[in-house]
């Protein structure tokens, strides 16, 4: 009866499709270049030193491997997450775009030997995939590769390239697959009771043979608060997905200033990773702010595996105005930005405020930040406002520019100004496919010690 039950729910399942590639890349640690926990230099020992060859697992959207899938920018130098539900197939077609031999191989799902992609004896198929060639592995989730008794609706494990292991790991080829528990999946494969999901994988990446100028005590791969894209509305269920890779010295200690999590039925704020751990926790995001996420082993916290994540509160009433367009990166050296007055009844004038993303998580206040309109604008219409940019320090390398009013006046004499930092901003990104953000990170600005 029990093969039956499990025979009926397999043919229920849904197969998985995803186009994985190995490609060789350059990646940088902390692109800000600086501390962004408190806006000061990196340690001299690797301010020099922050970008390195890497190879790393990339999703694209078909065999084609042309177009990228995009990826939340949070999962940093991790590869896609692979999703099942229990009892569905996962079918990677893998294609490896670099030097040398990789293959993928799972924690947790079921397999068999050619699907293993691992490198020893007995072989495989797919243990050792050489470079430009492609090879497609078949991975089940079964009854025990979802969650236990006493577990959320979803757990986490890795898969890795398995031919030169502890090289390849240290080079970037890592990931994460989320299992969830029969009935509780959405379509895509995501838990049902969960409104945000985080991966966290805690690795000390060594680049010069365990010389302290190229250890990189990281968090996604990034370093002293460079990681991007933590943002939780107020009052969400989130969950945490914890990994920890490495060697000996990879003994890690996760903890959340502002909130507590759950594990196991157990409330903690600190949750500890073993080398090849996973685990799952989940937090109800009840304290709006931005909140420090790190490490608690004081050489890792020296070494800068920090990160902060940013609970905002639910925007409650209608912007006025909604900016629809921005241009300033033309070598004219001017600037503009298109507005509209959706408030319902004519605007006299508008102040707005402008800042500069310099990094993903390096948000600036420029010399001259401050915008208005130029004239009144008629409900349902349009002004664009166009002013000289002139280039503060380091502004060569804006990313994107975020504006938002600071106060609206109407022709009936009445005003409007924001109940909140940032209150209707709009980021315009230089590459347009940048992820969207939810909230502004906090404003660089240099804590005085004294």
């Amino acid at each position: 009866m029990v093969l039956l039950v499990f025979s009926v729910s397999t043919c229920l399942a849904t197969t998985r499709h995803y186009y994985i590639a190995a490609e060789d890349v350059t990646w940088n640690f902390a692109p800000s270049g600086i501390n962004l926990l408190n806006a000061v230099p990196l340690p001299q020992q690797i301010r020099l030193n922050l970008q390195w060859p890497k190879t790393r697992f990339i999703e694209y959207t078909d065999d084609t491997f042309t177009t990228r899938k995009p990826q939340p920018d949070w999962l940093g130098i991790l590869g896609p997450v692979i999703r099942a539900e229990v009892g569905d197939e996962v079918v990677v077609e893998f294609l490896n775009r670099t030097r040398f031999p990789h293959s993928m191989h799972p924690h947790g799902l079921h397999y068999d030997k050619n699907s293993e992609g691992s490198f020893y004896i007995p072989a495989g198929g797919g243990d050792r995939v050489a470079p430009g060639r492609k090879y497609a592995y078949h991975w089940f989730a079964t009854p025990a590769s979802g969650p236990g008794p006493a577990q959320p609706s979803s757990i986490v494990w890795w898969y890795h390239s398995h031919v030169d292991t502890a090289m390849e790991i240290n080079a970037g080829l890592i990931g994460p697959i989320i299992v969830t528990a029969k009935g509780k999946a959405r379509p895509d494969g995501s838990p049902k009771d969960v409104d945000d999901e985080f991966v966290t994988s805690f690795q000390i990446f060594d680049q010069m043979g365990g010389k302290p100028a190229g250890l990189f005590y990281s968090i996604n791969g990034f370093i002293f608060g460079n990681l991007p894209g933590l943002y939780m509305k107020q009052g969400d269920r989130v969950r945490w997905y914890l990994l920890g890779m490495g060697n000996e010295i990879d003994l890690h200690s996760p903890h959340w200033h502002g909130e507590t999590v759950t594990e196991d039925g157990h409330h903690l704020d600190v949750v500890e990773l073993l080398p090849g751990s996973m685990k799952t926790v989940d937090m109800i995001a009840d304290n709006p702010g931005t909140w420090m996420y790190h490490c608690h082993v004081n050489d890792h916290m020296e070494g800068g595996m920090m990160a902060v994540y940013t609970i905002y509160r639910a925007q409650t009433r209608k912007c006025p105005v909604t900016m629809e367009g921005a241009g300033f990166w033309q070598d004219s050296g001017e600037a503009s930005l298109t507005v509209k007055n959706v408030s319902g009844k004519p605007i006299t004038n508008i102040a707005f405020n402008s800042q500069d993303f310099l990094a993903p998580q390096d948000l600036r206040q420029p010399h001259d930040a401050r915008w208005a309109s130029t004239k009144p604008i008629a409900q349902g219409d349009r002004q664009t406002i166009e002013k000289p940019w002139v280039h503060s320090p380091g502004t060569q390398s804006v990313i994107g520019w975020v504006f938002f009013p600071t106060s609206i006046t109407f022709q009936d004499g009445t005003t409007w100004r924001p109940q909140s930092r940032g209150e209707c901003f709009q980021v315009f990104w230089r590459d347009a496919q940048h992820p969207k953000v939810p909230a502004l990170p906090p404003v660089q600005s240099e804590i005085n010690p004294d």
